[in-house]
This record gives structure tokens, sequence and C-alpha cells, in this order.
């Protein structure tokens, strides 16, 4: 089956989407996979794509559900900056040069930015790798 369109990967299980990614191979797809919910709404909220697949169901949903005006003004300075930084690369198709002269800021700055960002996601999973139950 071939469909040539753009099409969004996201697993909140698995950070490179494999299962998916599996699945569509034969689709003749341009298949991008966000690593991050983030990356996600960054993208979903920049468009541009035809398909998006998210495993669960429930992460879209909840992604959705987190919209609100109400659920925004409870954001910090940071969080706002970092969704924003998303979305505008997202819409860019991931160009940092041309990110970066939207946002106003300098390209390394936009780098290291995006370097912070990946860093906290690692701490985060590497912290929730630690304080989960063994399994057997």
């Amino acid at each position: 089956m071939t469909l040539g369109k753009r099409l969004l990967l996201f697993s909140a299980h698995d950070p490179v989407a494999a299962g998916l990614a599996k699945i569509t191979a034969d689709w003749s797809c341009l298949a991008h996979v966000c690593a991050s919910a983030d990356e996600l709404r960054g993208r979903l909220e920049g468009g541009g794509y035809d398909m998006v697949l998210v495993d669960p169901a429930s992460s879209l949903t909840k992604l959705i559900a987190d919209n609100t005006l109400q659920d925004n003004l409870k954001l910090t300075l940071a969080d706002t900056e970092k969704r924003h930084i998303l979305r505008v690369l997202a819409a860019n198709n991931g160009n940092k040069t041309r990110s970066a002269r939207v946002l106003g800021i300098d390209t390394k700055t936009l780098y290291n930015k995006l370097k912070g960002y990946k860093a906290s996601e690692d701490l985060v999973r590497k912290l929730a790798g630690q304080t989960s139950p063994p399994q057997a």
C-alpha cells in the first residue's frame, strides 16, 4: 500500500515508536517519530502532516484536553517558552536556522535550549526508571 503522505508517529511507551514504524514501513510515507509529548504537541500545532498515529490513543486525547485556557495560564514561563519553540520548529519542518530567525534569537541560543530540553527529558526518564519497581 503506497500513500505518499507525511506521517507523524508517537508512542508513549516507546520513544522511538519502533512498533508504529514497523506497522507503517510499507506505506511509503515520509514518517517522523516524536520522542516526547512536547515534540508531538509542537508538531501537531505546527501542522503539515497528513496522518498522525499515536500509541496509546489516550495520549492524543490528553494532549487535546490540555489545551484549555485555564491550563495554559497555569504553565510556567519556561514551559510556555519550550512549547512555543517546539511549535515554531515544527512549523519550519525542523529547520533550526529558519526557526531561530522567526523566534528572534541566535541559532546557537536555539541549539542550547533544545539541548537543555533533551537533557531534562533524559533525566526524567532516568529517574522514572530508578523509581519503578523491578519487573519479573
